[in-house]
């Protein structure tokens, strides 16, 4: 399994927090600190008379006590000449003793090549001995766990999740997503899936241990559904 971070490209270190600019289109990483959160927005401007349809990645990498967390934001957009846009909105979690590395990629839409990107780094110490690179027409965004929780307690959940999966022996192919969405009341329902396949789901509660139980739930889940496929594949493997 390929992991989030060994998608992190060297180039983005001659400037780490300005704004590249490929001809006239550029993309740009803004932030807000906003009670005791902050707020990730990726926005992207096209400065010409044309209009461009482009493709965007967004994606942040956390580390904290619990490991590494990483979010990913894509889609297809488009820009009419002079116009600005924000592509997408990430709300994290972040203490004084968390790192956090932070990568935008615009791409063009019919020839896939990257006009436009920008890189924000906070504590960037913390990744000294994690992070290796690979060259940019490699970047792949396979293999990742993507976090799409709303809330401390989704996020509580999140953390708990990766850190359980980070001690198993072998990680899985595929894409894993944590998302989380309201209910009624002050309940959210929080789902694990794999590829698009629901694997666990709950209703949240404002309980730690109640918040660990259903990790240890979804990673059983989890490698209770990667032994099914496994299996599967072996008998249709000729």
């Amino acid at each position: 399994m390929k992991t989030l971070i060994a998608i992190l490209v060297t180039f983005f270190f001659a400037n780490k927090t300005s704004a590249q600019k490929n001809g006239a289109v550029t993309g740009k990483i803004v932030t807000e600190n906003k009670e005791g959160q902050i707020k990730l927005r990726a926005v992207a401007s096209n400065e010409s008379d044309l209009y461009s349809n482009l493709n965007y990645i967004m994606v942040s990498v956390k580390k904290g006590k619990g490991g590494n967390s990483t979010n990913k934001q894509s889609g297809k957009f488009s820009l009419n000449p002079k116009e600005t846009k924000t592509l997408s909105e990430v709300n994290l979690n972040l203490s004084k003793n968390d790192g956090l590395k932070v990568f935008l990629f615009v791409k063009d839409e019919e020839t896939d090549q990257v006009i436009a990107k920008d890189s924000l780094e906070i504590n960037g110490n913390h990744f000294t001995s994690d992070v290796s690179y690979i060259p940019e027409r490699d970047l792949e965004l396979t293999g990742l766990t993507i976090d799409n929780t709303k809330t401390k307690i989704g996020q509580m959940f999140y953390d708990s999740f990766y850190k359980k999966y980070n001690q198993i022996p072998k990680k899985f192919e595929g894409t894993i997503t944590i998302s989380e969405m309201p209910t009624f009341g002050r309940n959210t329902r929080i789902s694990v899936e794999v590829d698009d396949q629901l694997i666990h789901a709950f209703l949240s509660k404002p309980d730690e241990e109640s918040i660990d139980a259903e990790a240890d739930r979804a990673l059983a889940n989890l490698i209770a559904y990667n032994s099914r496929n496994s299996l599967r594949n072996k008998e249709f493997k000729y």
